[in-house]
């Protein structure tokens, strides 16, 4: 196991240099420039190519990667073009947010999906099979900027029950901070509830086959004993990797989920990034979800073999 996590991890660097590439080339296809960004359109051109080469701008593309990538490696993201201020010392202010906000819209996917997913999967070709299939189909297609809106609209305008957009800490306000996470959190968990109940009722359907199944029908067990206990038992370590596979639903849904409820988390700073042109910011931001997409992915192979002898990792 420890052979399988280390290989996978020197395999994670090529990687990684490739995400950086990419990162630094997607910035620069983006309509614009910082300078522009910030000065406008109409500045005057010896301040505008000033600025560019105080920021290095004006340097060959190869020579701009290469000091980057220098940079990173040394563990130096870069000041923001935008503020001015390091892109690490930004990035741990905003850190914090974002896992409550993925904290929160992962419970309340799990708490969504595996229950459905469970339901549609044990009562396969019934309808209520149908039901929940249909409706994770319609979840799937539902864009998260338009949920949002509606729950916003419905839950905080019209009724009034949660507060429409803030943040405060947990450590100032226990009892506001989970208020002001709920809205974002049920909108986020609504988001990746579907993928997730889509990915369980398929795992239920391959459970209920297994010997275990037969078996404790064969004792006479009540079905939904037989659901909760044994099936839900052989679906749980194959739904893992799956779970794991979320955390980029989460990163792309907090983009639009955190504008949306103006939550300070790190989806707020990749649209700031990108409507100013912050490259420095914006390549962190890139190398980072990479980053944790590819550690989460790994954690969730390694703990799917210590929890099912059936997977062998090599």
């Amino acid at each position: 196991m420890a052979r399988y996590a280390i290989k996978r991890l020197l395999f994670s660097a090529p990687l990684l240099f490739g995400l950086s590439l990419l990162a630094f080339a997607y910035v620069r296809i983006i309509p614009g420039d910082p300078v522009t960004a910030q000065l406008g359109v109409n500045a005057d051109p010896e301040l505008v190519a000033q600025i560019k080469h105080q920021m290095g701008l004006d340097l060959p593309w190869y020579q701009q990667y290469f000091a980057w990538l220098g940079q990173v490696l040394r563990g130096d993201l870069g000041l923001s073009f935008r503020s001015q201020l390091p892109v690490s010392d930004i990035l741990i202010g905003r850190i914090p947010a974002t896992i409550e906000l993925a904290a929160g819209g992962m419970v309340v996917g799990l708490l969504l999906a595996i229950p459905l997913g469970l339901w549609a999967g044990f009562k396969r070709g019934t309808r209520v099979d149908s039901v929940v299939t249909g409706g994770i189909l319609v979840g799937l297609a539902t864009p998260a900027f338009w949920l949002g809106t509606l729950m916003m609209l419905l839950l905080a305008l019209r009724l009034h029950w949660l507060p429409s957009q803030g943040y405060i800490e947990f450590s100032e306000d226990p009892a506001r901070n989970m208020q002001l996470l709920i809205l974002p959190s049920l909108t986020l968990g609504a988001g990746i509830a579907p993928y997730l109940a889509r990915l369980m009722r398929a795992s239920v359907v391959e459970a209920v086959t297994e010997p275990s199944v037969n078996f404790a029908r064969a004792q006479g067990l009540h079905e939904r004993t037989i659901a909760t206990r044994v099936v839900l038992r052989i679906s749980i370590p194959s739904m893992i990797v799956a779970i794991a596979l979320t955390v980029g639903f989460l990163v792309a849904g907090s983009v639009v989920v955190e504008s949306l409820y103006n939550w300070p988390g790190m989806g707020r700073l990749v649209s700031d990034g990108v409507s100013e042109r912050d490259y420095p910011m914006i390549q962190a931001l890139i190398l980072l979800y990479g980053l944790i997409f590819i550690v989460v992915n790994l954690f969730a192979e390694v703990l799917q073999g210590l929890l099912d002898p059936r997977v062998r990792l090599s």
